[in-house]
């Protein structure tokens, strides 16, 4: 099995539940992110497009540390609490994949980890 090596992005304080990313060989797994900042204060409550503004900041934070690059994203998978908040994920996801954007689920659920949270995203990405 290849080695396992936690990633976390600058400033991050440690979580002993969770790494925010996991490099696996050349794959990096990133955990679902939500929009909280660097200081863990909610980002956009109530907008879903300014939450998705925050949660690709957070993914790029993670892949910067282990040196890849957006355009390394292989796939992600969005979880969003209410359908009516898909045109602004979808607006966002595109800003930050104009061209050959990854692959892509989104999953409508009833809830996230908190109850302001409206995105969240989890990403695959190949490391060159």
């Amino acid at each position: 099995m290849p080695e396992r090596k936690s990633v976390s992005p600058a400033g991050a304080g440690p979580n002993a539940a969770l790494s925010p990313g996991m490099i696996v060989g050349d794959l990096l797994f990133v955990s679902g992110h939500v929009s909280v900042d660097t200081s863990g204060d909610v980002v956009g409550e109530g907008d879903a497009e300014a939450q998705t503004r925050q949660v690709m900041a957070n993914i790029r934070a993670v892949i910067d540390a282990a040196g890849g690059k957006m355009e390394d994203v292989a796939k992600i998978t969005c979880f969003i609490t209410d359908i009516a908040s898909y045109p602004a994920y979808s607006k966002i996801r595109s800003e930050t994949w104009p061209i050959s954007p990854p692959a892509s689920s989104t999953v409508v659920v009833a809830g996230l980890v908190r109850p302001e949270f409206m995105v969240e995203v989890e990403a695959v990405v190949r490391l060159a």
